[in-house]
């Protein structure tokens, strides 16, 4: 008599080892990139400081806030705490050329300084600063395609840098 492969066996050890994968990364803080964090632990209503009203900065910072549960104030007076971003800077430096000695390859930076005090005049914890690095290569046959790259290059690091600020405001308590 031939016995046939059991299937139950198979799925059975795929589900045990998908379960055990889900539980591995949630144990571990893994979170989908884009995932909100929520700001419980941060005094609210919100006021940020140091930025241009409509700087880039300023527009990604009020979205992400504003999706991670926080409400903001247009007054320091009228907030609970104070978020003051200083020394925002956005920079780049060639990392190499090419024979004709024509830059082909930038090291691009994004980098803020943050503090949080609150009404009372505490700070929970000593200004922090965050940076961002990335690499844009920018062939030389491909001008307007490699600005607009860099475009949306610069953005998705904006979003990276108030993605690290964010949480490390969350981690707060």
């Amino acid at each position: 008599m031939r016995r046939m492969p059991c299937i139950c066996n198979a799925a059975f050890a795929t589900g045990l080892l998908l379960l055990l994968a889900t539980i591995g990364l949630t144990g571990c803080g893994f979170q989908p990139r884009g995932q909100a964090v929520l700001l419980s632990g941060v005094p609210s209503p919100l006021h940020i400081a140091g930025l241009a009203p409509y700087s880039p900065l300023q527009r990604e910072l009020v979205n992400q806030l504003e999706t991670s549960g926080a409400s903001l104030s247009e007054t320091a007076a009228g907030a609970a705490a104070v978020l003051r971003i200083s020394d925002w800077r956005s920079g780049s430096r060639v990392l190499s050329v090419n024979s004709r000695n024509k830059a082909v390859e930038y090291e691009l930076e994004e980098s803020a300084t943050f503090a949080l005090r609150t009404a009372d005049g505490r700070e929970p914890f000593a200004p922090q600063t965050v940076r961002t690095l990335r690499i844009l290569f920018q062939p030389e046959d491909a001008v307007l395609g490699s600005s607009r790259e860099a475009e949306l290059l610069r953005a998705d690091m904006r979003r990276q840098l108030v993605d690290s600020i964010i949480r490390r405001l969350a981690a707060t308590r």
